[in-house]
Formats: structure tokens, sequence, C-alpha cells
């Protein structure tokens, strides 16, 4: 493949993803960026606002909203990180076997990685915390595995290592994985040096150490320990039976991500065929190690199957399936073409590409002023049935905008804190959104559970309290319904507020006094 043919359907395959830039932002990108408002304010995650994911992702969100403080910029940072991916991926493939593989390896990513293959065109994918840590690994990857394994390029690696590390923890799997790849595979150039594994620990802990001061200078690490790690284990842990149902899922799940998604149809076959090929070449394992170590982080984070965990594969599968497309490519035309045809009708098969072009045009009309903005985001959710609606999240917003003037506190007790940020408005609560409080997480320590929920309202009395009538049923009980029945958050609503009528997929209440 030429560079020049290479860099024009790269183009194209970008091109086809630029009306996403108009999407709102999601549901949990709607939790980062609440955050990261409080950052910019001067507050700390945890202690200002509550949230379970490791810091990176709210001050990455910060930065972001630093920039460009609106809902495009979570499909703009999105984008940029698959060019960035798809980059590493060229060099990559080049280094591991030649430059048309790793040309292969980022069109098959741009390709197929394409967030609108997705339920609700992908809102719920953009910008998570994979997105990045895709970037850092890949990245990670490169320079380890470059023919020169200078210390330099060792610890580099390494630091790319620890920053995924503070997107989430599980992501230590992938520096295992980069520790095996340097002294169980042969290697070009002058080798490996002996003290390749201080020099990788030493710049795996830079960022890691880096979080941790923040946190620590701030006296706030007793809550990061409870954030990130005793609720995320909680969180994994509600969803196996045991370690031998926690295995069952990590030999299944790739299995029944290749039936729905064309990455991890060609990925895994692609792996099939490097494990075969490896008897000649253990350089080939690189590529399935690599998919080994992200289906395990994405085990550790739980078998719920949400689409965001699977996006840090992406990478690994592209090369995988263009490195077993380098070597399985023949010599007679004849052959080529038909295993083309055959890779393509499974591609098919499995991706919906009728959503991908639906999702696109969609997006397309709104760019082009074809549908209006109700319209165009009555597309992202609906809200008595789904527990994000992009509508009712952006009506939310125009509510609190109108009935609590800039610097009254409001309270959102659901999913939908993307309408704090759309309205300009701060919690009443750290706990500013609902789950953790009806999980009944740290229920008994104090700050925590339904009461410290109600010491925050207590202190702060905010203007208007929203309750989500729609989004954690199947989970954990429904917002709306938990505060209205609850024991002490029932009689204080009842005795501080009058209902009033609101945006859709709300219960509204105000305070005792306020202009309904």
């Amino acid at each position: 493949m030429t560079t020049r043919l290479f860099l024009a359907l790269a183009c194209a395959l970008i091109i086809v993803r630029l009306p996403a830039l108009v999407q709102p932002m999601g549901a949990d990108q709607g939790l980062y960026a609440y955050v990261g408002e409080r950052i910019l304010d001067g507050g700390l995650p945890y202690t200002d606002a509550w949230d379970q994911k490791p810091p990176a992702v709210h001050f990455t969100y910060a930065a972001l909203r630093a920039v460009w403080p609106h809902d495009s910029v979570v499909a703009a940072a999105d984008l940029a990180a698959a060019i960035v991916v798809g980059w590493l991926l060229s060099r990559l493939g080049g280094v591991l076997v030649r430059p048309v593989t790793g040309q292969a390896a980022a069109l098959l990513f741009l390709f197929l990685s394409n967030p609108s293959f997705a339920r609700l065109a992908g809102v719920s994918v953009r910008a998570q915390s994979e997105t990045f840590i895709a970037v850092a690994v890949t990245g990670a990857f490169l320079l380890l595995l470059r023919p020169a394994a200078t210390a330099w390029r060792i610890a580099a690696a390494g630091v790319l290592f620890g920053v995924a590390f503070t997107f989430k923890y599980n992501m230590v799997v992938y520096a295992a994985a980069g520790t095996l790849m340097l002294f169980l595979l042969p290697r070009k150039g002058d080798g490996v040096p002996p003290t390749a594994p201080l020099f990788l620990a030493l710049g795996f802990v830079i960022p890691v150490s880096l979080m941790a001061a923040i946190f620590a200078t701030r006296g706030a690490l007793p809550d990061l320990y409870h954030a990130t790690i005793t609720y995320n284990v909680q969180y994994a842990g509600e969803t196996y039976a045991g370690p031998l149902d926690a295995i069952r899922y990590l030999l299944t799940f790739p299995i029944e991500r290749a039936r729905v998604d064309g990455l991890w149809l060609l990925g895994g076959a692609g792996c099939a065929v490097l494990l075969g090929a490896s008897l000649r070449s253990r350089d080939r394992l690189i590529a399935p190690i690599w998919v080994a170590a992200a289906c395990l982080a994405i085990a550790i984070n739980s078998s719920r199957g949400l689409p965001q965990y699977f996006v840090q594969a992406g990478p690994a599968l592209a090369l995988a399936a263009a490195w077993a497309g380098t070597l399985l490519w023949n010599r007679r035309t004849v052959v080529n073409v038909v295993a083309i045809v055959l890779v393509s009708y499974g591609v098919w098969r499995v991706n919906n590409f009728q959503k991908l072009v639906e999702n696109t045009w969609h997006d397309t009309q709104y760019v082009t002023g074809r549908t209006t903005k109700p319209q165009h985001l009555a597309r992202y959710g609906e809200p008595n049935v789904r527990k994000y609606s992009a509508l009712a999240v952006e009506n939310l917003a125009a509510y609190l905008r109108v009935h609590a003037s800039e610097g009254e506190a409001v309270y959102i007790f659901g999913f939908s804190a993307g309408a704090y940020v759309k309205a300009d408005r701060v919690s009443a609560s750290r706990f500013f959104w609902s789950r953790p409080v009806i999980a009944g997480f740290n229920e008994g320590v104090p700050g925590y559970g339904a009461a410290g929920l109600l010491a925050d309202l207590n202190r702060t009395t905010p203007k208007v309290v929203a309750l989500q009538q729609v989004d954690w049923l199947n989970d954990v009980d429904n917002s709306s319904h938990f505060f209205t029945t609850h024991p002490h958050l029932g009689p204080w609503l009842r005795a501080h507020y009058t209902p009033a009528p609101g945006p859709e997929g709300f219960d509204i209440w105000l305070r005792h006094g306020a202009r309904p």
C-alpha cells in the first residue's frame, strides 16, 4: 500500500467521524465534566464531587473544559485519541513487521472502532477512560518494542503505563504484559539492558506518585481510597458469584464480542493465526499477549459488559488482525480476493452498518440545519425508558437556570449530572449522582450513605431538588422511589419542599416559598 493511498483512506475514515462532533455528552461524561468543573473551581475529586473513577479522567475533563467548555469537546477528544492511536499503530506495525502491516492495522482500527456503530450513536463510549488508556498503552508498546530498547525509552514506556494506571488501576496488567514482551521475546538490535525492569518501574511510579501527592497534600487520601478502591472492588464483586465465575466470563466474553463486533471477530481470528505462527517466531506472540492483557483488564472491571470496557482492546485487535493478514497474504491474486470477500462478509454480518449510516446521517442533518436541536437530542435516549436522555438533561438544565440563581445550590438525585454542567449550577452534595447512596456504599461511615447525603443537604439547603424517575431499576432502586420512600430522606424532603411541575423524566421539588 502506498503512503498516499494509506493517507487518503485514513482521512476518509476520519471525515466519516466528523459529524459526530455535534453529539451531546453521555451520562458518564456528564459525571466527568462536573468533577472537572469543580477542579477548575479549586475543588478536588471525591472530596468535593464523588465519583468512583480514578482521578486521571477527571483532570483530563478539567483540561478539556478549560479549552472548550462545550459538549462537542467530548467527541473531539475521542476523535483526536482515535487519530493518535491510528498513527501509533501505523508506526508499531512497521516496527514489528513491515509498513503495510501498520497501515492496515491503523485503517482497521479507524474503521471498525467508530463509536457510531454502537447504541445511541456511541455517546456512551466516546472519551471514556478506556479511550485515553488505549492511547497511553499503544504508545508504551511502541516505545518498548522499537529495535533499540534504550533505558530512556523503557522509562518513558513506564510513564505511559503509569498514566494508564491513573485512569484505571486494573491497567497495571499492561505493564506486566510489557515486561513479559521485553524478556520472553527475541529482540532486534542490541537486546534489552539488564536494568530494564528498574527503568520501567521508575517510569511507572512517576505519574502514580504525582497523583498520590496531589491528594496527600490536601488530606484526601482516605477519600481517594474509598472511592477508587473500596467502591470498585465492591462494584466488580457484585457481578461474580466466585473465582470460577470470573474465569468463565474471562474465557467466554471474547467469543460473545466476536458475534457482534467485527474488530473482535477479526482480531480474535488474527490471534489464533499468530499463536500457530509463533512456533516459527516468538515475536508473533506480541499481539496475542496484548489482547490477553486487555481481556484480563476488562474482566477485572466486572462482568457488566458495559460497551466502554471493550474500547481499550481495539488497538491490540487491529494489530492482531493486520499482522495475521500479512502472514496469510498469498502470491496468488485469486486466493487473496476470496479471502477478502470472506472476511468482508463476516464483518458485514456482525457489524450493523445500517446503524452506522443512520447515525452518521442523523448527525449530518443537524450539522446542516435540517433538524432542530430538540429533534436532534431526542435521538439520544428516552426520559421514561432509559437512565440517559440527552433531551431530558437539556430540559432539566434549562429549568435549573430559571428556578435557581447563579450561586444557589441545586440537587439532582439520579444519573443526569450533565444538567449541572449545562446549567452552570453546583450540586448541594458531593454525592451529585445517586447510585453510591442507593447501593448503600460505606453506609454507617461518617460522611457516606444516606446520612452523609442528608448532612450535605441540611447544610446547603438546595433551591431545587430533582429526582430522576427511571435510572437504576435493573441494578438498584430508581432514584425518585428510593429518595421519597427512604425513612430519613423522604420526611426531610416533604418537610422542606413542595412538589412542582417540571421537565419530563424528573420529579421536581422546590424549597418552601420558592416561585414555581
